[in-house]
């Protein structure tokens, strides 16, 4: 009998990872039909600027001074939060791999932009004031990332950074390429806090 590859993940891993991603790229297709329902063209809030391109790289740099802030900070009420969300992750049912971590935040960073920050942000903005529609977008934001009120909280407030950057620029590129490569980081940070969990939990 062959041996297994150490490198191949069980058929389990495989198809959890598969629902996550799928969940991630649903909320893209919920994304176009709400943007048929509300009269929100997505088309006209993306398009391919270098320039944005750019500042969506540069304001990816406040999240991961956060990131970093975070992972390293001895208050005890967030370092208590921290070890909770590494356990949540290292049971989640898969392994972090490079490609996986890549295609999770490449998904979320589109799927999710385009839902909350193309469709709901650009609608709420068409009748009321743009930081109430940033604020209202954004509570939807944390609540679908309500795995615990702080995370929740943290959510929303990363959301209404990426909403004021869409506000600025008037582009999804800006927000989608901060989300994605903010998410990369923080999955691999995630990948790495997992790893070391595991290693101390031997």
């Amino acid at each position: 009998m062959a041996e297994k590859n150490d490198h191949e993940s069980p058929p389990s891993e495989a198809r959890t990872f598969s629902f996550v991603l799928f969940g991630t790229l649903f909320l893209g297709l919920i994304a176009v039909g709400a943007s048929f329902l509300t009269g929100t063209p997505l088309t006209q809030q993306l398009r391919l600027n270098p320039n944005d391109f750019l500042i969506g790289i540069i304001a990816t740099l406040p999240l991961v001074v956060f990131l970093w802030w975070f992972s390293n900070t001895t208050l005890e009420h967030l370092v208590s939060f921290r070890r909770s969300q590494i356990k949540f992750f290292a049971e989640i049912g898969f392994t972090f791999t490079p490609t996986r971590i890549a295609l999770m935040a490449i998904g979320a960073g589109i799927s999710e932009e385009l839902l909350f920050r193309g469709v709901f942000q650009s609608w709420l903005a068409g009748f009321t004031p743009v930081i109430l529609a940033i604020v209202l977008s954004n509570i939807l934001f944390g609540l679908l990332h309500m795995r615990t009120v702080l995370y929740a909280i943290i959510a929303g407030l990363v959301g209404a950074y990426l909403g004021a950057l869409f506000a600025v620029t008037d582009n999804l590129l800006a927000p989608m390429v901060t989300h994605a490569l903010y998410d990369a980081a923080a999955l691999e940070y995630t990948r790495r806090a997992v790893k070391n969990w595991r290693t101390h939990s031997i």
